[in-house]
């Protein structure tokens, strides 16, 4: 009579760990339903895309290359004067990064009712189950 009472203590302390760690992730995940899941949407910022960003400006500035003589070849003047260019073409490239967040809101979608009546029923059966058993 010893070991039947043994194994019926094990099956029901076995029941309430079960039914503590089943109200436990209830209760987890009824806490969690307002979060984001989606692979897109991190849970944490960026250290790239802090407020730190500020905007770059770069200036290139394009000339004429100059000829090198090769070998033993020499120029031959010209006889008409030749006008040397008095500026010098520059091009202006301006980048400005502005990060833009925005936040997509959830709607607020199903009910609290099946965890806390799953919940009530695991409870009222853990009950039942010591009754039936002492």
């Amino acid at each position: 009579m010893g070991k039947k009472r043994i194994v019926t203590i094990l099956i029901v302390i076995a029941t309430v760990v079960l039914a503590g760690v089943a109200i436990f992730t209830a209760v987890r995940l009824y806490q969690l339903r307002q979060e984001a899941v989606a692979p897109t949407a991190p849970t944490s910022k960026p250290e790239a895309a802090t407020d730190g960003c500020s905007a770059l400006s770069f200036t290139l500035t394009t000339g004429s290359p100059s000829p090198t003589p090769s070998g033993s070849a020499s120029p031959t003047p010209s006889e008409s004067p030749t006008a040397s260019p008095s500026e010098s073409p520059t091009s202006t490239a301006t980048a400005s990064a502005s990060p833009t967040t925005t936040e997509a809101e959830l709607p607020e979608a199903g009910t609290s009712y099946p965890t806390i009546i799953g919940g009530v029923v695991g409870i009222l059966l853990i009950v039942i189950s010591l009754a039936l058993a002492l």
